[in-house]
């Protein structure tokens, strides 16, 4: 005896009915926008409460008011450990660790991405680089960590994104056709073999 199946399952997209399908396709497409809609708004939101109110009076203002005096400063800081210092270069509430040593030295302007400047410093005993990016942030240059706000503003999201977002359609895309396969083959069987 052959199994009864009701009629297809719609969606329902406000007073418009999608045919079968048309949903789980739409889900495919539409999903790596919505996630990174999502990173946007935690960036944005991150980017309201990351920094330190104490480091952004008319003092730090004036002493970190260009690049070229935050670059200096920076190298003293991570020749001499001085954690205090790179707290108040970053600006940050929570300040992140960098490498430290003696023989880190600054070397040359690397690159300017979007809002940020990139300096090179290279460690002169094990020749490993350092990039520290500047961003402008309430009147004055801080260093900025390799956060979720530097992918967004510096705009190398998009060479995680596309990537991404393709793997994921072609992933989906492919899944959506094997079980458009597999449900026409059940019904052709069913068809053919009564089963």
């Amino acid at each position: 005896m052959a199994r009864q199946r009701g009629p297809a399952p719609t969606w329902r997209l406000g007073p418009v009915r999608l045919p079968p399908g048309l949903g789980s396709v739409l889900f495919v497409l539409l999903l790596p926008f919505v996630v990174l809609g999502l990173v946007v708004l935690a960036a944005k939101l991150y980017g309201l409460v990351c920094f330190d109110p104490a480091y952004f009076t008319p003092e730090y203002r004036e002493k970190y008011g260009e690049p070229s005096q935050v670059v200096r400063v920076l190298e003293q800081a991570l020749q001499a450990g001085n954690e205090r210092l790179l707290a108040g270069l970053q600006g940050l509430r929570w300040p992140r660790q960098f490498p430290m040593g003696d023989s880190i030295s600054f070397i040359k302007l690397w690159e300017h991405r979007g809002r940020y400047v990139t300096y090179l410093y290279l460690d002169m005993h094990s020749y490993e680089r350092h990039e520290y990016h500047l961003e402008q942030v309430q009147g004055r240059w801080v260093v900025a960590p390799e956060d979720l706000r530097y992918l967004l503003y510096s705009g190398r999201w998009r060479a995680f994104f596309l990537p991404a977002a393709i793997a994921w359609w072609v992933l989906g895309l492919a899944t959506l056709a094997l079980l458009w396969l597999l449900r026409r083959s059940a019904s052709l069987r069913s068809r053919l073999f009564g089963l």
